[in-house]
């Protein structure tokens, strides 16, 4: 038993600081402002759809072939340069979000619906929901709650320290 309490304290301690960057990198990720950013500045908008593909250019496309081909429910474009280079573009949406992959063996429309339920959670929306502060207070309350674990667990490991110092000097005296 004593073991099982050491293990479940020190893997509990290491996920505690992982799941704490989670939920502070989430957060600041769904409110830039949080550290002086707008909305769009640094790259894509969360809210609006992280799931943007970025897109190869390449400099003096003078002789560009394009090409598609299809694989298993996805679309790939090749984009031949004058050096025989091929750069994959995934393409996208009108509104900038990739569309969703379809599945193995026919559960294309059951992983679609899956992925963009997902998706949705992801951006702060449960269908046409804006649920952006539920999120966030998640994100709020996973923070007080891992950093209050981790602070106990400190507690517990000074206490057994103390404990095996206290332990020691009984026997030498």
């Amino acid at each position: 038993m004593k073991k099982t309490r050491q293990a479940h304290l020190w893997i509990g301690l290491i996920c505690s600081i992982f799941i704490l960057m989670e939920s502070i990198t989430g957060l600041l990720m769904n409110e830039p402002w949080l550290i002086g950013q707008s909305q769009t500045e640094g790259g894509a908008n969360f809210k609006q759809g992280m799931m943007i593909p970025q897109q190869s250019t390449t400099a003096n496309n003078t002789s560009q072939t394009t090409g598609q081909t299809a694989q298993s429910g996805t679309a790939t474009q090749s984009n031949g340069t004058t050096n025989n280079q091929t750069a994959a573009n995934t393409q996208g949406t009108t509104n900038g979000q990739v569309p969703a992959m379809g599945g193995r063996g026919g559960e294309g429309s059951q992983s679609s619906s899956l992925m963009s339920i997902v998706r949705g959670l992801h951006e702060g929306r449960i269908g046409t929901a804006d649920i952006t502060w539920l999120i966030d207070l998640t994100a709020i309350a996973m923070i007080f709650l891992t950093g209050s674990g981790i602070f106990l667990s400190m507690k517990v490991l000074a206490a057994g320290r103390k404990r095996k110092r206290l332990k020691a000097e009984r026997e030498i005296a």
